[in-house]
């Protein structure tokens, strides 16, 4: 029972990953929302970082926008990571955001190979969009591994709690066994 208790101990809750789809391992923008100019976006093999797809977006002349609507608790810190590649350069422009919080933004850059972006914020909402604005003239963003994560809080989680009381009864019952074994005799 001990070890199925550190289990479940061992995995905070609000460490779930809070993105659907973040790789587009469905081989689509399945859990995904796509706006404004959605021309020569897609998912496909060519761009993944890892796994089998990744998406590329290479909006001519307007930004795209891909988001996706996010459980959040206002004024919980969050991870928000991505790998990002330019297989272009300018003219071009990239956003990241969560909220109201812009967490990245690149304007006119020259092409690089996917790199690991991660920030640590705050969100003030509940929930939070999480939301990349995308132009590409003329060629594409290459994005893959999306992730949203809670950190732990200083709330102990239900867990955390039950393994407190086995543990202070473990101490407790040591304790008395050790004090039945203790005689004292005064001469």
């Amino acid at each position: 029972m001990g070890a199925l208790a550190l289990a479940a101990a061992a995995t905070p809750s609000n460490a779930a990953e809070l993105v659907t789809n973040g790789g587009f391992e469905t081989g689509n923008f399945s859990g995904w929302t796509l706006g404004g100019n959605t021309g020569f976006t897609g998912v496909d093999t060519a761009s993944a970082h890892s796994g089998t797809y990744g998406a590329y977006f290479g909006a001519v002349g307007s930004t795209g926008t891909l988001s996706q609507l996010l459980n959040t608790v206002a004024g919980q810190t969050y991870t928000v990571s991505f790998w990002l590649s330019n297989s272009g350069s300018p003219t071009d422009s990239f956003e990241a955001s969560i909220g109201d919080t812009v967490l990245q933004t690149f304007t006119n850059v020259n092409a690089f190979q996917y790199f690991n972006f991660s920030f640590t914020t705050p969100v003030n909402g509940s929930p939070s969009l999480l939301k990349f604005t995308f132009r590409q003239d003329p060629s594409y963003w290459h994005i893959d591994d999306i992730s949203v994560q809670g950190l732990a809080g200083g709330v102990p989680e239900p867990t955390t709690w039950a393994m407190m009381i086995l543990g202070l009864g473990a101490v407790g019952a040591a304790m008395r066994r050790r004090r039945a074994a203790t005689t004292v005799r005064y001469a």
